[in-house]
């Protein structure tokens, strides 16, 4: 292609005043044109992510048809050097875009001038009609080696690229085949009528411009829905959160709780429900203040999604309440995940303030006291364990189930995890709720 286009060069030198002209007015128009939409094109150029298509293919494939192959090879370069600040590509890109241009526009002269069938006036309709279908072969020759060459180098560089990403987007091609089908009437119209790319220049320049608006309409339409869906996204995690402590609130806590159960029970694999309750936590609010006690219930939230596994459901049931659902938990897993819990809440340390904005550390029970932090020594959990047999029982059973355990562990002194049905601690069976029992609250 390289010793193609120097032959071709060194034949400038017969070209006759008339070429002069054509080729005169078609670097005339190239130049105020892409100096025109110089920023417009950038723009299109930075937000394209695969093969970027313009509006220069009307230039160069006029030249094709209207100039020698000399002036055709001094089209492109001269295109090329001016598009060059708009491009603001590594010098390799730049060169091989311009190589493939260059190929392109070379194929297409050779195909119309050396059949010996380029452009002109006939005053015949049959060879009219034969210059059309020859412009078309033309058009598409042109168009084929572009994406050729550029399929295969993104081919190379990209092994994963998808084959509709190579020849671009189905609008982008219609752009291109309109910009060749105007390149082609140019080309003609410049061979009888050297201004013609200059009468041509203005609304190349228009259309210019609409495709930018165009794409910086929907750029801004892409924007809007991207935070549409991240607002709903948003809205939709804001619905099912307890923003005091981060975990699912009611709402949230029934829905995912149930898709484990559902996804168990078709399973056949058992489900562990936990139910907590901080003990005395009326007291917190009432010595310390309402701002310590949201500061213990967003400190529990943090050690509830530090100690359970990611397929897990936590939730806040209201007040100082919690329900945990353990998904594909047999019964004695259940209980260490319990007692993990109670002791980390035990030994929790909660910087706060109290009622009159002095700093405060509220500790757990379990942790070491002397008689200077004995009063501050409040945080502790109660904590009631059963489990939901796949295809016995159902979710709101087992949470009943684990209430009445919950309630045993808080009889029982506090500070400890009990079992639906079982004591585990002396042996003594629990009473078990039935199933049609109303669910209970509770505040010590």
């Amino acid at each position: 292609m390289v010793a193609a286009a120097i032959g071709l060069l060194t034949t400038v030198g017969s070209t006759t005043a008339t070429e002069w002209f054509r080729f005169g007015a078609l670097i005339l128009a190239i130049t105020v044109h892409l100096t025109i939409v110089r920023r417009a094109e950038e723009s299109r150029r930075n937000e394209s992510t695969g093969p970027y298509f313009d509006l220069t293919s009307v230039w160069t494939l006029a030249a094709a048809i209207a100039l020698p192959g000399g002036l055709a090879v001094l089209t492109v370069v001269w295109m090329r050097l001016v598009l060059k600040p708009i491009a603001r590509r590594q010098p390799y890109r730049f060169v091989f875009g311009s190589a493939n241009i260059l190929a392109a526009t070379l194929l297409s002269w050779a195909a119309l001038h050396l059949t010996g069938s380029a452009p002109g006036v006939t005053g015949h309709a049959l060879s009219d009609l034969g210059l059309v279908l020859e412009l078309v072969l033309v058009a598409v020759l042109y168009w084929s080696v572009q994406v050729v060459l550029m399929s295969g180098v993104l081919k190379i560089v990209n092994p994963a690229t998808r084959p509709a990403e190579l020849i671009g987007s189905r609008s982008d091609n219609m752009l291109e085949a309109t910009t060749l089908g105007v390149g082609a009437m140019l080309g003609v119209l410049t061979t009888t009528h050297w201004v013609g790319p200059l009468l041509l220049v203005i609304p190349v320049i228009l259309v210019n411009a609409l495709l930018y608006h165009a794409s910086e309409r929907q750029a801004h339409l892409e924007r809007l829905l991207a935070e549409q869906r991240q607002a709903h996204l948003q809205l939709t995690k804001d619905a099912h959160t307890d923003f005091r402590t981060g975990l699912l609130n009611t709402t949230g806590l029934n829905e995912y709780a149930s898709r484990i159960a559902e996804r168990c029970r078709v399973d056949g694999r058992p489900v562990t429900v936990l139910a907590i309750d901080l003990d005395h936590f009326k007291r917190i609010n009432d010595t310390w203040g309402h701002p310590a006690g949201n500061a213990v219930l967003a400190e529990v939230g943090r050690i509830l999604r530090e100690k359970l596994r990611p397929g897990d459901v936590a939730g806040r049931d209201g007040g100082e309440e919690f329900v945990v659902v353990l998904a594909e938990t047999p019964l004695s897993q259940g209980i260490a995940i319990a007692e993990r819990v109670r002791e980390a809440i035990g030994a929790m340390t909660v910087e706060t303030t109290d009622k009159h904005r002095n700093t405060v550390t509220l500790l757990g029970r379990n942790l070491p006291h002397d008689e200077e932090t004995a009063e501050f020594r409040a945080i502790s959990a109660s904590i009631g364990v059963a489990v939901l047999q796949a295809g016995v029982d159902s979710l709101l059973t087992a949470q009943h189930s684990a209430d009445a355990a919950l309630y045993a562990a808080k009889e029982n002194g506090r500070n400890q995890v009990r079992v639906a049905g079982i004591d585990i601690h002396a042996g003594r069976r629990l009473p078990l709720p039935r199933a049609d029992e109303p669910e209970v609250t509770r505040s010590a």
